[in-house]
């Protein structure tokens, strides 16, 4: 009679078959969470970085955008007093012949919001074997864009508030009405305006006036010019015939500045007339006649 509490063989291969297939699917679940291939081999490199930017690991490794790889593991390390992280890039060997030594990595991100992920851009020289370095250069611009970003909102509110505290022309141009309404008056003379000095311009150019001719004769246009020299010399000359009359030198400058020449020829000629007069009246008095 058999032991009931005996190991039945069956009972025993269905332990060990389970057994493995726990251990398969654990090893399923190891791969497909590290997004390895189960029948291909890898290589691993490695990069080195103070600040990864929000890489993690199972995160995938591409090259000119074809997924090669994963990140397998990413852990800190001190180098001259500075911490770093060191991320470990797992490539399939199939496309690792494609990363050279002097191949250049960068964190680049899904979206403006995805999941970080490792861009290498290949170089000339020789492939990379396992637990080579690559150079890494940091993705700056989506940094920088939303740095400038950063600062364009914060100019803009800073514009909006000095709007909405009526300071400055641009402000009280929002907040004071009479001087809005005061500025499109302006706006609208000064258009009222030009419509008028173009209305005159085209007058000018095509009009039958003196402006429209000299603007267009050329000999009026130095006639003019011309007389207008001649009425300067004569100025100049007039000017220079006033100074002499209001200066002492000359007749007339003495009669303008000496009081007593004046009254002394003023007398002489009264006497003159005086004597013109008697002469007159009495010619015999100072003319005589005798006949030989």
């Amino acid at each position: 009679m058999k032991n009931p509490n005996s190991l039945k063989w069956s009972d025993l291969k269905t332990g060990i078959f389970f057994l493995f297939g726990l251990g398969f699917a654990a090893y399923l679940g190891l791969v497909i969470g590290k997004n390895s291939s189960l029948f291909t081999g890898t290589t691993t490199i490695k990069v080195l970085s103070r600040d990864v930017q929000g890489l993690a690991e199972n995160n995938f490794v591409s090259v000119s955008g074809k997924k090669i790889g994963t990140v397998s593991k990413l852990d800190f390390v001190t180098h001259n007093d500075s911490l770093y992280v060191v991320a470990e890039l797992k490539l399939r060997d199939e496309f690792a012949g494609l990363v050279t030594k002097d191949a250049k990595a960068t964190i680049r991100s899904l979206g403006v919001l995805g999941d970080k992920y490792v861009d290498i851009m290949t170089g000339k020289g020789t492939p990379v074997k396992s637990g080579d370095f690559i150079a890494l250069d940091s993705e700056d611009g989506m940094a920088e864009l939303t740095g400038g970003a950063n600062q364009v909102l914060a100019k803009i509110n800073e514009l909006l508030d000095r709007l909405n505290s009526g300071k400055g022309v641009a402000g009280r141009l929002v907040s004071d009405e009479k001087m809005g309404a005061d500025l499109a008056e302006t706006v609208s003379s000064l258009r009222s305006t030009s419509a008028e000095l173009s209305t005159l311009s085209q007058k000018a150019s095509k009009g039958n006036g003196l402006l429209p001719k000299l603007l267009n004769d050329g000999e009026l246009a130095k006639n003019t010019e011309q007389t207008v020299s001649r009425l300067n010399q004569a100025a100049e000359k007039t000017e220079a015939l006033l100074a002499r009359l209001e200066s002492d030198q000359g007749t007339f400058g003495q009669l303008h500045s000496n009081p007593a020449l004046y009254n002394n020829l003023n007398e002489t000629l009264t006497s003159l007339d005086s004597l013109l007069v008697d002469l007159k009246k009495n010619p015999k008095r100072y003319v005589k006649f005798s006949v030989f």
